[in-house]
């Protein structure tokens, strides 16, 4: 089980987290939503370093090297093209094969990845996130730029993750779109949690026509 326990994050004079703990089960998909979720994403990532509070797993501190980050709009270096891209993860392990991601999130391979759009900078993102095989993902606002038909995919590779033993944590404004995919979700507000809903709980979210007005969007 990863544990957050009273973390505390802060950007300039902002305090982004105050006090946020999560007990995040293994193999499962779990939501964040609300305020600072994607600080949140961060921190467990290594990206911002807490004011206070941990982040462990079975009693010892998240390593980086168990997980990857799909950051909400993916960007490149310059002068590498998305199969230059692909073929960096692939050279660091040759067991990976890419194609059905490929099918799956069409990209054009030979155009320089940094200048995509920003929905096919998705797609490419997506792929190199899947193909590192680890066994924690941190997804930001993994629908977000994506056509409805990727949508449903995405859907169902988030159902497929957590049946196979991964551990996911992603973060969402759109409750409809995790209904279903998610066992768990927080609600961020104010710096910590406001609430956490079970998986059967999520309809009754997503039938309220007002429920997303209480979700901030950053």
């Amino acid at each position: 089980m990863i544990t957050i326990d009273s973390l505390r994050v802060r950007e300039g004079r902002r305090m982004l987290l105050d006090g946020v703990t999560m007990h995040l089960p293994k193999n499962a998909v779990h939501g964040v939503a609300g305020e600072g979720r994607g600080a949140l994403l961060r921190a467990v990532y290594g990206e911002l370093r807490p004011e206070g509070g941990t982040i462990s797993e079975a009693g010892h501190p998240l390593q980086r090297h168990e997980m990857t980050f799909l950051k909400a709009d993916p960007h490149f270096w310059p002068g590498l093209t998305a199969r230059d891209c692909i073929g960096l993860v692939r050279y660091y392990d040759r067991r990976v094969n890419p194609e059905a991601l490929i099918r799956r999130f069409p990209v054009p391979l030979d155009a320089e990845a940094a200048t995509l759009d920003s929905e096919a900078r998705k797609h490419l993102g997506i792929i190199l996130t899947l193909m590192r095989g680890k066994r924690i993902l941190l997804l930001d606002e993994p629908f977000r730029g994506l056509a409805p038909e990727r949508i449903f995919v995405m859907q169902q590779l988030l159902l497929h993750l957590g049946s196979e033993g991964r551990t996911v944590l992603l973060s969402s404004t759109r409750i409809p779109l995790i209904e279903g995919v998610c066992d768990d979700l927080y609600l961020l507000g104010g710096g910590c949690v406001r609430a956490r809903y079970e998986h059967y709980e999520l309809g009754r979210m997503t039938q309220n026509p007002d429920s997303d007005e209480d979700i901030p969007q950053n």
